[in-house]
């Protein structure tokens, strides 16, 4: 090293020495300052208000799209379908002719049913008329036999005054006897014609029954629809010989149209019949579809731990069909002067969530419960109410009680107005 660079070095040191004091007595004074300085520095933020507004409460529901109604048509009696009328998705209205068997058979049938009838009519008529001629003759008999008994006494008295003969007495007591004998007979004849009259009655309400079930079985012939709905399945064709109750259409009643699905079973205390229910399907999307809940399970699935319930959907142009898979959503209830607050409003930290009420200059750090988020707000469920006002900028730099200044009000998303 030249002497030229051990002087530089030298006087490099005692610059450093110099500086380094004048630190040491400045550092004090600078430090005394700052805090005053700490004390007046303001944090410029925006704020909103923590709105109040209606939240409705829904329930998630999943399910199948089903008929209102849906029945199997049967035939009554055997024989040969003539005439299939209707054909798969065919509109059907209550009491439509859809299917009819020969009728030949029971058209015969049913001729014979109503020529028995008439005869046994007839015959009742004869026996009626017997039995009024029955009774006529007892009473002509009864008559007889009064006449007689009077002439009896008549001549016993005559005879015990002497005035006839034992002869003509005897006579009078044969006539009284003869006319009490015709009596009994005519009376047994009477019974007679009467137990025929009920006998004749019975035939015609047997005959009156053979009628009905001959009229029926004709009828029976023709198959018609029970509602109004539409032709799911169709199982026999025309030529078709069939037993009895052989399944021949399947009808579906496709307005209003049945969502049945389920909710777990939290949920269960909130379902109510009549709750309004909103139903999205993958077949139209982005369109809901409105209906009621209609029938709710009185009991919980204990392995699938769900609720069964029934919603009532509209269906009056048969868009919606049977089968559909279905989402929904019930409203259970409507909140009101629930705590809404903006999202800028919110600064989470290591799981919590908290916010920062500006009151008096100042915040107050509150730590809140959040819930839903509906178009750039959140709902406060604990923490804050309505009204009160809240910080929406500069949010890592407050604290607990940190002073500061308002340079604008803040909407949904943080943005200054």
């Amino acid at each position: 090293m030249t002497q030229s660079s051990g002087r530089r070095l030298a006087i490099g040191l005692a610059l450093l020495t110099l500086g380094l004091a004048a630190c040491s007595r400045s550092g004090p004074a600078d430090a005394q300052g700052k805090p005053g300085k700490a004390k007046e520095a303001r944090i410029a933020i925006t704020t909103a208000p923590v709105a109040a507004r209606e939240i409705p409460r829904t329930v998630e529901v999943t399910g199948t799209l089903l008929p209102f109604e849906e029945v199997t048509l049967t035939n009554e009696q055997a024989g040969t379908v003539e005439a299939l009328l209707v054909d798969l998705g065919d509109r059907v209205e209550p009491g439509q002719l859809l299917l009819r068997l020969d009728p030949q058979e029971a058209r015969l049938a049913l001729a014979q049913a109503e020529a028995n009838l008439l005869a046994a009519e007839r015959a009742l008529g004869r026996a009626r008329a017997a039995a009024e001629a029955a009774r006529a003759t007892v009473a002509r008999a009864q008559a007889a036999l009064e006449e007689a008994r009077l002439n009896r006494k008549r001549f016993e008295d005559l005879f015990a005054e002497g005035a006839v003969s034992a002869s003509q007495r005897d006579t009078a007591r044969t006539q009284d006897e003869m006319a009490a004998a015709t009596v009994w007979e005519a009376e047994a004849q009477a019974e007679s014609e009467a137990q025929a009259v009920q006998t004749a009655a019975a035939a015609v309400e047997q005959a009156r029954a053979a009628l009905g079930l001959a009229r029926k079985r004709a009828a029976d012939t023709e198959v018609r629809s029970p509602l109004k709905g539409a032709v799911k399945q169709r199982l026999v064709s025309a030529g078709d010989g069939i037993k009895e109750k052989t399944p021949l259409l399947v009808l579906v009643a496709t307005n209003p149209l049945k969502l049945q699905g389920t909710v777990p079973e939290r949920f269960a205390p909130e379902i109510r019949i009549g709750q309004p229910v909103s139903v999205t399907l993958d077949a139209y999307p982005g369109r809901a579809f409105r209906g009621k809940v209609s029938r709710v399970s009185p009991a919980v699935d204990p392995q699938t731990r769900t609720l069964a319930l029934e919603a009532l959907l509209e269906n009056p142009d048969g868009r919606l069909k049977p089968g559909f898979f279905a989402k929904g959503e019930v409203l259970a209830r409507t909140d009101r002067d629930v705590p809404f607050a903006p999202e800028a409003a919110l600064y989470t930290f290591v799981g919590i969530t908290k916010v920062f009420v500006v009151a008096d200059g100042m915040v107050q750090e509150r730590q809140v419960e959040i819930g839903d988020r509906v178009n750039g707000w959140v709902e406060i469920r604990r923490g804050v109410k309505p009204g009160e006002v809240v910080a929406t900028a500069n949010l890592a730099a407050l604290f607990d009680g940190a002073p500061v200044t308002v340079t604008g009000a803040a909407g949904a998303g943080g943005e200054t107005r």
